[in-house]
């Protein structure tokens, strides 16, 4: 059933836009593949089982977008399951068979309209053998452009959302989410719509941070994705925008004044992961955010980071590990201290140490600090504390 859906979300995007007679053809390659794909398989393979409709999928539009959306996740019979292989692997290794598959379905297919055989190929289709080919080793998908490719041929987040990744030191940190502030409307028993608020807190604080009417105004940071940009000028001239801030929840209205603008405007951009702080205000029929400052959502792991710890054994590790560590340090200099977890290992024993670098090393947390360790160390080898 979500296939189903995946597939129709996927022909909207894409005959909407389509002449009549490609969405025509694209709405009967669509209703092959349906039938294709709803047949599981052994073999991590990519099988063109009709060979006839090659000439739909010259336009290999179609086979992309659906690869995206997960549309084709389940041609790979453990693609997402816990013992199986991660969906990013699966579809990154579909995605690069595609160009292969396509030529090869335009090439039976014009054999088939000059009359003409493979010499080595058996020469009879008749017996309904299928076309099979390997799927390629390439490297799989970030977790960033598995979303990002489902929100390209969909038009949402459909097997996460980006800011996920994100949400427990959100949590910690205090940030809100859009579920916390926003009301839901929920259906009455007489059919009619009622708004009830899914925050006890936010509820709460009502009477005390609001003027008796309903009104709602309290400080608070939330994470979340840009959308819906709006770049605006005030009468005077200055700049200032109005933008979406979209979680896993919702969205919420965000409003940048000048004053803030100056600061913080060049992180307003379409797609940004970012973490706003400033007044939200909430009545009976809006709400929106009056931003006072606005920061890369990784700057919430930075603030909270106590400590840098690397994890990492000895050998393959060796004094020129450490000396490329210190020259990562040095691009990264801060005040958060820096702990080894090192295993030591021979042929007899191992031994465990845990040693604290000398307190005139230090760093400033960030991703792009952990990603350089780890390309040293190995991934999962860094935690920040």
């Amino acid at each position: 059933m979500l296939r189903t859906l995946r597939s129709l979300f996927v022909l909207l995007a894409l005959c909407s836009a389509a002449p009549a007679a490609q969405a025509t053809e694209q709405v009967d390659l669509l209703l092959v593949l349906a039938a294709d794909v709803s047949r599981s398989v052994d073999q991590p393979k990519f099988q063109l089982q009709r060979e006839g409709y090659a000439a739909a999928i010259s336009d290999k539009r179609v086979l992309e977008a659906m690869v995206k959306s997960g549309a084709c996740d389940s041609l790979i019979a453990d693609a997402g399951r816990p013992e199986g292989r991660p969906l990013r692997e699966i579809r990154a290794r579909l995605f690069a068979t595609i160009d292969g598959a396509c030529d090869h379905g335009n090439r039976v297919q014009r054999n088939k309209d000059l009359g003409q055989v493979d010499l080595f190929g058996g020469g009879d289709d008749s017996s309904g053998s299928i076309a099979v080919a390997p799927l390629p080793d390439v490297p799989p998908w970030s977790e960033i452009e598995q979303l990002n490719y489902e929100k390209e041929a969909l038009g949402l987040y459909w097997t996460g959302h980006p800011i996920d990744r994100y949400a427990e030191d959100l949590r910690i940190y205090g940030a809100k989410t859009t579920a916390d502030l926003l009301p839901k409307r929920v259906p009455a028993d007489d059919e009619s719509l009622s708004l009830s608020v899914e925050s006890e807190g936010a509820a709460a604080a009502a009477p005390s941070n609001g003027n008796g009417n309903g009104h709602l105004v309290e400080e608070i940071s939330i994470g979340g994705i840009v959308s819906g940009l709006r770049p605006l000028k005030t009468r005077k001239g200055d700049r200032m925008c109005v933008f979406f801030l979209d979680d896993a929840a919702g969205s919420l209205e965000v409003v940048v004044f000048p004053e803030a603008f100056k600061q913080f405007g060049h992180l307003a951009d379409n797609g940004q992961m970012v973490l706003v702080k400033g007044k939200f205000e909430r009545d009976d029929e809006s709400a929106r955010l009056l931003a006072s400052e606005i920061a890369p959502v990784e700057a919430v792991r930075e603030r909270l980071a106590r400590s840098v710890a690397i994890k990492l054994s000895t050998p393959p590790h060796d004094r020129a590990t450490f000396e490329r560590l210190w020259d990562v340090f040095a691009q990264h200099k801060g005040d958060r201290r820096v702990a080894f977890d090192i295993e030591l290992q021979d042929s007899d024993r191992r031994l465990r140490v845990k040693v604290d670098v000398n307190a005139q090393i230090r760093v400033r947390p960030s991703e792009r600090l952990v990603s350089e360790v780890e390309k040293i160390c190995g991934a999962g080898s860094v935690t920040l504390r």
